[in-house]
């Protein structure tokens, strides 16, 4: 099959003509060729055309009964697979149907699935075939999903769609209770199987970032909101190696060891990176960030293959914890 290449493309009249003759043949009326024609007031050549192209090209279970002089349906046929659908689209809602498994235990794993579902439904019986190899062939991994109940990410997704305040009980890490807070929901974002909510803080009057499976309870208010022209979501968490809100202005380089120096430099890991290759192979990054407190623990993750030569401040945080780590032992 060419790339791209359109598996069936239907003109508009064909389509309803088409249709008009799937409705006869679930109807079990045994229409045919010279009765079509008169109906639709076209040839029975063309009628005959439609028919080849329902049975070859959509696979469509049509036959000729000889004893009712008409057509029919071999097995049931629930609607008409209408679909245009190129090789590259069947590559993409096959991808789709697998990111999916992303959403499972949200209150967007329902409607996606019934959506995916409708589109499988009207594909022809080997396309289908061919979305369900796809799906077993392709795989996310997309980092540790956490609980979180339906309640709260629908009343979040409410505020932020709606531009209603929202008030909820949120407890901080490490902290035995929780306190009430009220929110603008300006952003939700879903950054390594974690939703988190972004907006204005009532209680800071900043800009904050809720991690929504730390939410004990949540409820609208009918206060509403403007999300202002100046906040990007986009601006705000490119300026972070990860989710915490921007706290500062930091000009990171960090040098990386022989072997684990080529995987660094072959990966985009934020936005603002550079690298910088060495002759003996080994690699500076850098990056421009605005909190430390991410590509502290990612620097870490690499043990001995990675040293920090700025910030200062940087240098000092990585050498605590390392220290801290080493008493342990």
């Amino acid at each position: 099959m060419q790339k791209d290449a359109k598996i069936h493309t239907l003109k508009r009249p064909a389509i309803e003509r088409m249709l008009r003759i799937h409705n006869e043949l679930k109807a079990n009326s045994y229409p045919n060729c010279t009765s079509l024609s008169k109906q639709m007031e076209v040839s029975t050549k063309t009628i005959s055309r439609d028919i080849d192209f329902m049975r070859d090209r959509m696979l469509l279970p049509v036959d000729y009964d000889a004893i009712q002089h008409g057509f029919y349906y071999t097995r049931e046929v629930q609607s008409l697979p209408t679909i245009d659908i190129s090789e590259g689209e069947l590559l993409a809602l096959s991808i789709a149907r697998k990111a999916m498994d992303h959403y499972k235990g949200t209150p967007f794993e329902r409607p996606l699935s019934n959506a995916l579902n409708k589109l499988a439904a009207n594909l022809p019986d080997t396309i289908t075939a061919n979305l369900d190899e796809l799906s077993e062939s392709i795989s996310f991994r997309q980092g540790r999903s956490s609980q979180i109940d339906d309640t709260i990410l629908n009343a979040f997704t409410r505020s932020v769609l709606d531009k209603t305040e929202i008030g909820f009980v949120y407890r901080k890490l490490g902290a035995k209770t929780g306190e009430s807070r009220t929110l603008k929901t300006y952003h939700l974002t879903n950054f390594l199987g974690k939703w988190y909510a972004i907006g204005l803080d009532s209680k800071r009057q900043a800009i904050r970032t809720f991690l929504l499976n730390r939410v004990e309870s949540a409820e609208l208010r009918s206060e509403t909101f403007s999300v202002p022209k100046s906040f990007s979501a986009d601006d705000y968490l490119g300026s972070s190696f990860g989710i915490y809100s921007p706290v500062g202005d930091h000009d990171i380089k960090v040098h990386f060891q022989n072997p684990i120096s080529e995987y660094i430099a072959e990966n985009t890991w934020h936005p603002s990176q550079s690298v910088e290759y060495h002759k003996d192979g080994t690699v500076t990054i850098g990056f421009k960030l605005s909190n430390l407190t991410e590509v502290t623990s990612w620097i870490l993750s690499w043990g001995a293959n990675a040293k920090v030569v700025q910030p200062k401040e940087l240098k000092k945080q990585i050498k605590s914890i390392a220290n801290k780590v080493a008493q342990l032992y």
